[in-house]
């Protein structure tokens, strides 16, 4: 069973209401309070570390201004240290990061399933990659693009949400089954 996942950079921005997992940031610049985490009651919430600096978090962010790839190896073996018993870190990348990431981890003995898995943005509506493997969410909508005065750039759609949030489909029921 699918479960939908939202995210941003404003919690305030992401509807509570069909949302089965909420993601934040646990730093960096749009790194979300308490009571941003709060307004999702019995949501399972899952933190997002943008630097590689935090290995309590689930995730790492590597993209542009975020996690640099080089990072990727030594944030998963730090998060399967701190966390042994935890589900295997996540690694949250575009598609085009892939091939780098795996270069990186395979240096180091690390492989997808066992030492780590995969959200992978597509954010063109695409809700499948071609090998599924690993992969345990896709993100597969993006946040509505605004104009400077508030009024909205684009309608929603296939590949765009109804507001400032992304959108992705999990496809592991054992990542955060419960809040």
């Amino acid at each position: 069973m699918t479960r939908i996942m939202r995210d941003s950079t404003t919690a305030t921005d992401i509807p509570v209401h069909g949302t089965d997992l909420v993601a934040g940031y646990i730093n960096g610049k749009y790194e979300w309070s308490p009571a941003d985490y709060g307004r999702f009651p019995g949501i399972p919430h899952v933190f997002i570390d943008i630097s590689g600096s935090h290995p309590n978090a689930g995730v790492l962010d590597v993209e542009p201004n975020c996690a640099p790839v080089d990072a990727v190896p030594g944030w998963v073996k730090a998060r399967k240290a701190a966390l042994p018993q935890a589900y295997v870190p996540i690694i949250y990348c575009n598609r085009s990061f892939l091939t780098p990431i795996f270069n990186a981890l395979a240096a180091e003995n690390l492989h997808v399933m066992r030492d780590f898995r995969l959200w992978i943005a597509t954010l063109d509506g695409t809700r499948q990659v071609h090998d599924m493997t690993g992969v345990t969410a896709v993100q597969y909508k993006r946040a509505r693009a605004q104009h400077p005065d508030g009024s909205w750039a684009e309608p929603p759609g296939p590949a765009v949400t109804e507001g400032h949030f992304d959108e992705s489909l999990v496809y592991d029921d054992e990542w955060h089954h419960n809040a």
